[in-house]
C-alpha cells in the first residue's frame, strides 16, 4: 500500500462505495478478496525486490485491520448480538484504529529501516532550509534537532490525540467519498451529512471535567492519565466540531438564504479553510458554535404564520 503513492490515501473508498451501493454482504465479500489480493501482491513484490517478510506482514495487517473497522462502522453484520448507532460506531472504530496506530508506531520506531527513513527525510529538510536563505539562528535550531527528538515528538503527538484525529479523518473522509460516488452512480441527492448530527448533552460535562483534570494531571506530572484525558478531550472537540458543521449546514439550507449569498458564504469558507492561521480560528469558532447549542437552540425549524387553533 505504501508503494502506491498518493492513491494509498484512498484505499478504503472502494469499500465504502460498495457498502452504500450494493449493501453490507457485497462489502464484506469484497473485503475478503481485497485482503487476498493484497497478500498475493505483497508476496510478489517481496519476491522481486528481496525485502524482508515483515514488510508484507505489516502491510497486510494494516490493511486488514483498518478495512474491517471501516466496514463495521458503515454496516456491521446483522448477526451481531448488539446494534450500535452510526455515530457511536464511528467513535469506537476510530478509537480502535488509534490504538492500532500507536501499537504499529511503537513497533516501527525500533526498526532500523524506519530510523534510516526518518534520518533521510530530516537530512533533506535541513538541506532545503539551509539553501533557502535562513539566518544563522534558524539553521542552528534546525541542525540541533536529532532523530531521537523527532521520534519522541511524533510519539507524544500520536498518544495525545494525533492518532485519534488521523483515524477519524481517514474513516470519515473515506465514508463521505464512497457515499458521494454511490449517489452519483444512482443520480441521487442526499441530506447534508452533519445536519442531523447532535451531541448528547452529557458530553459538555465530559468536556469540562476532562479539561479540568487534564490541567491537574499536567501539573502533577501524571503521564498516563494525561494521555487518556488528551484523547477524551480531542474526541469531544471533534464531536462538537461536527455539531458546529451541522448548525452551519442547517442555516445555509434555509429557504430564506438566496443562492448567491449561499455561494458567497461557501467561497469565503473555503478561502478561510486553506489560510494557514485563519483556518485555526475558523475551526475554533465552529467548535464553540457546536458547544453553544447546549444552551441556544440553533436548529429550530422556522414557522410562518400563526397556528390554526389555540391548541396547536
Amino acid at each position: 500500500m505504501h508503494r502506491a503513492g498518493i492513491l494509498s490515501l484512498f484505499y478504503l473508498v472502494p469499500l465504502g462505495f460498495l457498502t452504500f451501493r450494493f449493501g453490507s454482504k457485497t462489502a464484506w465479500t469484497a473485503l475478503f478478496f481485497a485482503v487476498l489480493a493484497n497478500l498475493l501482491l505483497s508476496m510478489l513484490i517481496l519476491g522481486v525486490q528481496g525485502l524482508p517478510i515483515w514488510h508484507g506482514i505489516t502491510d497486510l495487517v494494516f490493511f486488514t485491520v483498518m478495512a474491517v473497522i471501516f466496514i463495521w462502522i458503515l454496516s456491521p453484520p446483522p448477526s451481531l448480538l448488539f446494534n450500535l448507532g452510526g455515530s457511536l460506531r464511528m467513535i469506537l472504530g476510530s478509537s480502535m484504529g488509534a490504538l492500532f496506530f500507536v501499537f504499529l508506531y511503537l513497533r516501527l520506531m525500533t526498526s532500523q529501516a524506519f530510523l534510516d527513513q526518518i534520518t533521510s527525510i530530516t537530512g533533506v529538510l535541513i538541506s532545503l532550509q539551509s539553501s533557502g536563505g535562513a539566518d544563522v539562528v534558524e539553521n542552528a535550531l534546525i541542525e540541533s534537532i536529532n532523530i531521537e527528538f523527532i521520534i519522541e515528538t511524533m510519539k507524544s503527538i500520536m498518544l495525545r490525540g494525533g492518532a485519534l484525529i488521523t483515524c477519524i479523518l481517514i474513516f470519515f473522509g473515506s465514508r463521505q467519498a464512497g457515499l458521494v460516488i454511490a449517489r452519483l452512480s444512482r443520480r441521487e441527492r442526499g441530506t447534508p451529512v452533519f445536519i442531523r448530527f447532535r451531541v448528547l448533552p452529557v458530553f459538555i460535562w465530559v468536556l469540562s471535567v476532562s479539561l479540568l483534570l487534564l490541567v491537574l494531571t499536567k501539573v502533577a506530572g501524571l503521564e498516563t492519565p494525561e494521555i487518556i484525558l488528551w484523547n477524551v478531550l480531542i474526541l469531544c472537540v471533534m464531536m462538537y466540531l461536527a455539531q458546529g458543521f451541522g448548525i452551519l449546514q442547517f442555516l445555509l439550507a434555509r429557504p430564506s438564504i438566496s443562492p448567491f449569498f449561499r455561494l458567497l458564504l461557501l467561497a469565503g469558507f473555503f478561502i478561510l479553510l486553506f489560510s494557514p492561521v485563519l483556518n485555526t480560528i475558523l475551526f475554533a469558532g465552529i467548535v464553540l458554535l457546536g458547544i453553544a447549542e447546549n444552551w441556544v437552540p440553533f436548529r429550530i425549524p422556522k414557522t410562518n404564520g400563526s397556528p390554526s387553533t389555540p391548541e396547536a
